[in-house]
């Protein structure tokens, strides 16, 4: 099989400039989704609760969402899950309040603490994913925060998108959106899962017609380069959209970078006449993750 391939080269040629104390290291990378972006304060304290393993923080007010991408070894991940979720319950967050359910925009989610993915990224593999997944899990179901696995994670390695579709992730304009049956009264359910580094590319797209931007997306997916792709209605500033989002799981491949996929994109809306307005990476590339970690840590 191909997967992997280009993120493998990648490693192996940087394993070279290691160091011996380096290769002894055993460190993963999290992209965790908490439904937050507009209350600074709130962001700031969260940023926070991550210190020292914070790589990057994209807060996005627009979508009141913010991604905090995280390095560490299994027990600096599960830490660093529990402060966030003990906060987000002694601040009595709620995912459903009225301010998340006006009419601004929102990014789609079933809870505060919504996704959390684990990736191997130094001297770890899928499997030592897996089982951090499983103890971030176990750690929140603890608490009465329910979870659902995807990935390795799952017994049946269903896919995120599978696993979401059993909830109401892509409902829109809910009374209940945010919330499953099953779900933390305040903090709904949070997902969780083990899979090789995803790249999460998003473009805003100036039209509402969402029919004829889905009939683009067979043409925009890539399954040799990794390009995953979905369409949904959505708002930005205001107004009605379609968001085009892309999950990027080979983004060494020519075909599965960002600019790449972006101009192909622009190509593809000439005939509908609109065109991407607004562009983003909501987490930094693998290998930024990588020497971060390891200049971080005094490891070259």
């Amino acid at each position: 099989s191909s997967r992997g391939v280009y993120k493998l080269s990648y490693y192996n040629e940087y394993k070279s400039y290691l160091s011996v104390e380096a290769m002894a290291h055993r460190l993963f990378a999290c992209c965790l989704n908490i439904q937050e972006g507009r209350l600074a304060s709130r962001v700031s304290d969260l940023v926070t609760l991550c210190l020292p393993h914070l790589v990057k923080v994209f807060s996005d007010e627009v979508y009141n969402r913010s991604n905090l991408t995280l390095y560490g070894s299994e027990a600096d991940l599960v830490t660093v899950v529990d402060r966030l979720s003990s906060y987000l319950l002694e601040e009595k967050c709620d995912v459903n309040s009225a301010d998340r359910m006006s009419d601004q925009a929102m990014h789609h989610h079933i809870g505060m603490l919504d996704l959390i993915p684990v990736h191997p990224l130094l001297n770890t593999t899928l499997e030592d994913s897996r089982r951090v997944a499983v103890a971030i899990s176990d750690m929140l179901r603890r608490k009465d925060i329910p979870t659902l696995l995807y990935g390795a994670a799952h017994p049946e390695s269903l896919s995120l998108v599978q696993v979401r579709k059993g909830t109401d992730f892509y409902d829109r304009g809910q009374e209940e959106h945010g919330r499953t049956a099953s779900g933390h009264p305040r903090l709904g359910t949070s997902v969780v899962g083990a899979t090789h580094y995803v790249l999460s590319f998003n473009m805003v797209i100036n039209t509402s017609d969402l029919g004829a931007v889905r009939e683009l997306v067979p043409g925009i997916r890539d399954r040799e380069a990794g390009v995953q792709v979905m369409a949904y209605s959505n708002r930005y500033q205001g107004s009605p959209v379609v968001e085009v989002a892309c999950n990027l799981t080979q983004w060494q491949h020519p075909r599965g970078s960002p600019s790449f996929v972006l101009e192909k994109v622009q190509r593809e809306l000439l005939g509908l006449g609109c065109q991407v307005v607004h562009s983003y990476s909501t987490n930094p590339p693998f290998n930024d993750i990588l020497d971060f970690a390891t200049t971080h840590n005094k490891l070259l």
